[in-house]
Protein backbone atom coordinates (compact mmCIF):
# COMPACT_ATOMS: atom_id res chain seq x y z
CA UNK A 1 0.00 0.00 0.00
CA UNK A 2 1.76 3.44 -1.14
CA UNK A 3 1.46 6.62 0.16
CA UNK A 4 -1.64 7.59 -2.32
CA UNK A 5 -3.78 4.96 -0.84
CA UNK A 6 -3.29 5.52 3.13
CA UNK A 7 -5.99 7.79 4.52
CA UNK A 8 -5.15 11.25 4.75
CA UNK A 9 -7.88 13.21 5.06
CA UNK A 10 -9.21 12.02 8.35
CA UNK A 11 -5.32 12.49 9.70
CA UNK A 12 -5.70 16.00 8.29
CA UNK A 13 -8.84 16.98 9.67
CA UNK A 14 -7.14 15.48 12.95
CA UNK A 15 -4.53 18.34 12.84
CA UNK A 16 -7.60 20.83 12.04
CA UNK A 17 -9.43 19.94 15.19
CA UNK A 18 -6.17 20.34 17.03
CA UNK A 19 -5.97 23.75 14.87
CA UNK A 20 -2.86 23.21 13.80
CA UNK A 21 -4.46 23.79 10.09
CA UNK A 22 -7.01 25.22 8.77
CA UNK A 23 -9.44 24.26 6.34
CA UNK A 24 -7.92 25.68 3.08
CA UNK A 25 -4.59 24.66 4.16
CA UNK A 26 -5.36 21.42 4.30
CA UNK A 27 -7.67 20.90 1.38
CA UNK A 28 -4.50 22.82 -0.11
CA UNK A 29 -2.24 19.82 0.75
CA UNK A 30 -4.60 17.00 -0.28
CA UNK A 31 -4.52 18.38 -3.61
CA UNK A 32 -0.49 18.29 -3.83
CA UNK A 33 -0.66 14.77 -1.99
CA UNK A 34 -3.13 13.37 -4.94
CA UNK A 35 -0.88 14.79 -7.32
CA UNK A 36 2.79 13.90 -6.20
CA UNK A 37 1.85 11.22 -3.71
CA UNK A 38 4.24 12.53 -1.32
CA UNK A 39 3.08 11.79 2.11
CA UNK A 40 0.82 14.72 4.02
CA UNK A 41 3.53 15.25 6.76
CA UNK A 42 6.34 16.02 4.38
CA UNK A 43 3.56 18.73 2.53
CA UNK A 44 2.93 20.36 5.13
CA UNK A 45 5.97 21.14 7.02
CA UNK A 46 7.19 21.93 3.68
CA UNK A 47 4.19 24.62 2.95
CA UNK A 48 5.09 25.94 6.51
CA UNK A 49 1.39 25.24 7.81
CA UNK A 50 2.94 23.37 10.46
CA UNK A 51 6.34 22.74 12.68
CA UNK A 52 7.86 19.33 12.38
CA UNK A 53 7.60 18.97 15.96
CA UNK A 54 4.05 20.09 16.08
CA UNK A 55 3.02 17.30 13.73
CA UNK A 56 5.00 15.09 15.87
CA UNK A 57 3.43 16.10 19.05
CA UNK A 58 -0.15 16.05 17.68
CA UNK A 59 0.66 12.06 16.46
CA UNK A 60 2.19 10.73 19.54
CA UNK A 61 -0.92 12.87 21.58
CA UNK A 62 -2.91 10.47 19.50
CA UNK A 63 -0.61 7.40 20.45
CA UNK A 64 -1.16 8.02 23.95
CA UNK A 65 1.80 9.63 24.97
CA UNK A 66 2.26 13.50 25.45
CA UNK A 67 5.35 15.39 24.48
CA UNK A 68 5.27 18.67 26.95
CA UNK A 69 7.80 21.79 26.18
CA UNK A 70 10.38 22.49 28.97
CA UNK A 71 9.66 25.91 29.77
CA UNK A 72 6.66 26.56 27.46
CA UNK A 73 8.30 27.69 24.56
CA UNK A 74 9.48 26.09 21.32
CA UNK A 75 12.65 23.78 21.48
CA UNK A 76 15.93 26.04 19.90
CA UNK A 77 16.92 23.62 17.07
CA UNK A 78 15.33 22.94 13.85
CA UNK A 79 11.51 21.95 14.75
CA UNK A 80 11.72 19.35 11.57
CA UNK A 81 12.15 19.35 8.09
CA UNK A 82 11.11 17.27 4.87
CA UNK A 83 13.50 15.49 3.37
CA UNK A 84 15.00 17.66 0.38
CA UNK A 85 13.83 16.86 -3.24
CA UNK A 86 16.86 14.91 -4.67
CA UNK A 87 18.72 13.70 -1.83
CA UNK A 88 16.40 10.28 -0.89
CA UNK A 89 13.64 8.44 -2.78
CA UNK A 90 10.15 10.02 -2.66
CA UNK A 91 9.48 8.23 0.88
CA UNK A 92 6.18 5.99 1.66
CA UNK A 93 3.80 5.86 4.09
CA UNK A 94 4.37 2.68 6.24
CA UNK A 95 2.62 0.74 9.17
CA UNK A 96 4.13 2.42 12.60
CA UNK A 97 4.87 -1.68 13.76
CA UNK A 98 6.85 -2.08 10.72
CA UNK A 99 9.02 0.96 10.80
CA UNK A 100 9.71 0.84 14.55
CA UNK A 101 11.38 -2.24 13.85
CA UNK A 102 12.82 -1.77 10.29
CA UNK A 103 14.35 1.13 11.51
CA UNK A 104 15.56 -0.40 14.58
CA UNK A 105 13.86 1.33 17.25
CA UNK A 106 12.24 -1.81 18.54
CA UNK A 107 13.00 -5.73 18.17
CA UNK A 108 10.31 -7.68 16.81
CA UNK A 109 9.86 -9.62 19.99
CA UNK A 110 8.61 -6.09 21.90
CA UNK A 111 6.77 -5.43 19.04
CA UNK A 112 5.03 -8.68 19.62
CA UNK A 113 4.68 -8.29 23.61
CA UNK A 114 3.27 -4.84 23.23
CA UNK A 115 0.74 -5.72 20.67
CA UNK A 116 -0.78 -8.89 22.66
CA UNK A 117 -1.05 -6.69 25.48
CA UNK A 118 -2.95 -4.26 23.38
CA UNK A 119 -5.49 -7.31 22.49
CA UNK A 120 -5.82 -8.16 26.05
CA UNK A 121 -7.10 -4.58 27.30
CA UNK A 122 -8.04 -2.75 24.35
CA UNK A 123 -9.03 0.85 25.96
CA UNK A 124 -4.99 1.00 25.82
CA UNK A 125 -3.22 2.57 22.49
CA UNK A 126 0.25 1.13 21.33
CA UNK A 127 2.38 3.93 21.96
CA UNK A 128 1.33 4.10 25.80
CA UNK A 129 2.37 0.40 26.04
CA UNK A 130 5.62 1.20 24.46
CA UNK A 131 6.62 3.93 26.32
CA UNK A 132 4.91 2.76 29.70
CA UNK A 133 6.97 -0.33 29.27
CA UNK A 134 10.13 1.28 28.68
CA UNK A 135 10.46 -0.41 24.99
CA UNK A 136 10.64 3.09 23.46
CA UNK A 137 11.05 6.58 24.99
CA UNK A 138 8.49 9.42 24.34
CA UNK A 139 11.35 11.22 21.84
CA UNK A 140 12.12 8.08 19.70
CA UNK A 141 8.17 7.28 19.15
CA UNK A 142 8.14 11.33 17.86
CA UNK A 143 10.80 10.53 15.69
CA UNK A 144 9.04 7.06 14.60
CA UNK A 145 5.80 8.88 13.74
CA UNK A 146 7.84 11.83 12.11
CA UNK A 147 9.78 10.00 9.54
CA UNK A 148 6.51 7.59 8.82
CA UNK A 149 4.75 10.95 7.94
CA UNK A 150 8.00 12.17 5.51
CA UNK A 151 9.38 14.42 8.39
CA UNK A 152 13.14 14.63 9.99
CA UNK A 153 13.29 15.70 13.51
CA UNK A 154 16.27 16.58 15.34
CA UNK A 155 18.06 13.61 17.70
CA UNK A 156 16.82 11.79 20.38
CA UNK A 157 19.09 13.45 22.64
CA UNK A 158 18.05 17.04 21.57
CA UNK A 159 14.39 16.00 21.72
CA UNK A 160 15.34 14.80 25.43
CA UNK A 161 16.70 17.96 26.72
CA UNK A 162 13.43 19.97 25.89
CA UNK A 163 10.87 17.87 25.92
CA UNK A 164 8.78 15.67 29.45
CA UNK A 165 6.82 12.78 27.68
CA UNK A 166 3.47 12.10 29.98
CA UNK A 167 1.63 9.13 29.54
CA UNK A 168 -2.29 10.33 28.61
CA UNK A 169 -4.66 7.31 29.21
CA UNK A 170 -7.49 7.43 26.73
CA UNK A 171 -10.65 9.62 28.51
CA UNK A 172 -13.52 7.95 28.58
CA UNK A 173 -16.18 8.68 25.93
CA UNK A 174 -13.54 8.86 22.91
CA UNK A 175 -14.73 7.97 19.69
CA UNK A 176 -13.48 4.90 18.54
CA UNK A 177 -12.67 3.63 14.53
CA UNK A 178 -13.45 -0.09 13.96
CA UNK A 179 -11.75 -2.10 10.51
CA UNK A 180 -14.06 -4.04 8.17
CA UNK A 181 -13.67 -6.38 5.56
CA UNK A 182 -16.44 -5.93 3.03
CA UNK A 183 -17.65 -6.90 -0.73
CA UNK A 184 -18.61 -4.03 -3.01
CA UNK A 185 -19.65 -6.48 -5.68
CA UNK A 186 -22.37 -7.58 -6.67
CA UNK A 187 -23.84 -5.49 -3.71
CA UNK A 188 -22.43 -3.99 -0.80
CA UNK A 189 -21.77 -6.36 1.88
CA UNK A 190 -20.10 -6.03 5.56
CA UNK A 191 -18.22 -8.88 6.92
CA UNK A 192 -17.22 -9.16 11.02
CA UNK A 193 -15.26 -6.63 12.77
CA UNK A 194 -11.09 -6.73 12.06
CA UNK A 195 -10.04 -4.30 14.76
CA UNK A 196 -11.19 -1.68 17.13
CA UNK A 197 -9.28 0.94 18.14
CA UNK A 198 -9.54 4.77 20.32
CA UNK A 199 -7.04 5.80 17.80
CA UNK A 200 -7.46 6.02 13.92
CA UNK A 201 -3.87 6.35 13.28
CA UNK A 202 -4.05 2.25 14.75
CA UNK A 203 -6.82 1.44 12.97
CA UNK A 204 -5.18 2.85 9.64
CA UNK A 205 -2.17 1.14 10.71
CA UNK A 206 -4.20 -2.47 10.58
CA UNK A 207 -5.99 -1.97 7.95
CA UNK A 208 -2.97 -1.47 5.63
CA UNK A 209 -1.30 -4.49 7.02
CA UNK A 210 -4.52 -6.06 6.39
CA UNK A 211 -4.45 -5.59 2.97
CA UNK A 212 -0.91 -6.30 2.59
CA UNK A 213 -1.29 -9.62 4.07
CA UNK A 214 -4.84 -10.81 2.95
CA UNK A 215 -5.22 -8.57 0.11
CA UNK A 216 -9.34 -8.59 0.53
CA UNK A 217 -11.30 -7.24 -2.06
CA UNK A 218 -12.00 -4.01 0.34
CA UNK A 219 -11.43 -2.63 4.04
CA UNK A 220 -13.84 -0.01 5.78
CA UNK A 221 -12.45 1.98 8.99
CA UNK A 222 -15.67 3.46 10.70
CA UNK A 223 -16.07 5.87 12.98
CA UNK A 224 -18.86 5.51 15.79
CA UNK A 225 -21.00 2.95 16.80
CA UNK A 226 -20.62 0.25 14.51
CA UNK A 227 -23.04 0.02 11.36
CA UNK A 228 -24.53 3.48 12.01
CA UNK A 229 -21.35 4.67 12.52
CA UNK A 230 -19.62 6.91 9.82
CA UNK A 231 -17.35 5.54 7.24
CA UNK A 232 -13.81 7.72 6.67
CA UNK A 233 -12.01 5.20 4.82
CA UNK A 234 -12.47 3.03 2.01
CA UNK A 235 -9.57 0.54 0.25
CA UNK A 236 -10.85 -1.51 -3.24
CA UNK A 237 -8.04 -2.90 -4.80
CA UNK A 238 -9.75 -3.43 -7.53
CA UNK A 239 -10.56 0.19 -7.49
CA UNK A 240 -6.95 1.45 -6.98
CA UNK A 241 -6.15 -1.04 -10.61
CA UNK A 242 -9.01 0.97 -11.97
CA UNK A 243 -7.68 4.08 -11.37
CA UNK A 244 -4.10 3.34 -12.10
CA UNK A 245 -5.41 1.90 -15.32
CA UNK A 246 -7.62 4.99 -16.09
CA UNK A 247 -4.26 7.37 -15.07
CA UNK A 248 -1.75 4.88 -17.23
CA UNK A 249 -4.68 5.52 -20.21
CA UNK A 250 -4.58 9.89 -19.95
CA UNK A 251 -0.93 9.29 -20.18
CA UNK A 252 -1.04 7.54 -23.37
CA UNK A 253 -3.65 9.79 -24.60
CA UNK A 254 -1.96 13.48 -23.85
CA UNK A 255 1.75 12.28 -23.29
CA UNK A 256 1.95 13.57 -19.73
CA UNK A 257 -0.29 12.65 -16.58
CA UNK A 258 -2.64 15.25 -16.29
CA UNK A 259 -4.00 14.76 -13.38
CA UNK A 260 -0.49 15.31 -11.61
CA UNK A 261 0.89 18.19 -13.75
CA UNK A 262 -1.73 20.21 -15.00
CA UNK A 263 -0.98 21.89 -18.50
CA UNK A 264 2.14 20.99 -20.20
CA UNK A 265 5.03 23.68 -20.51
CA UNK A 266 5.00 25.72 -23.51
CA UNK A 267 7.78 24.85 -25.97
CA UNK A 268 8.50 28.54 -27.00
Amino acid sequence: MDSAQFPWRPLGTLLVEKGLLTGGELEQALAEQRRTGRVLGEILVGRGYVSGLALARALTDQHGVELRLKGGDEPRWQAGKPSEAGAKPRRTWRPLGKLLVQSGFLTEGELDRALAEQQERPELRLGEILVERGYLSGPALARALAEQHGVDLAPEDELDVELETVISHAPAGQPFYRVYEVALEPVYQTGSMLYESGNFLEAADFAAEFVERRNPEAVEIRKGDGAAGETVWTYSESRATAAAESQERLVNTFGFDVTRWGKPRSSS
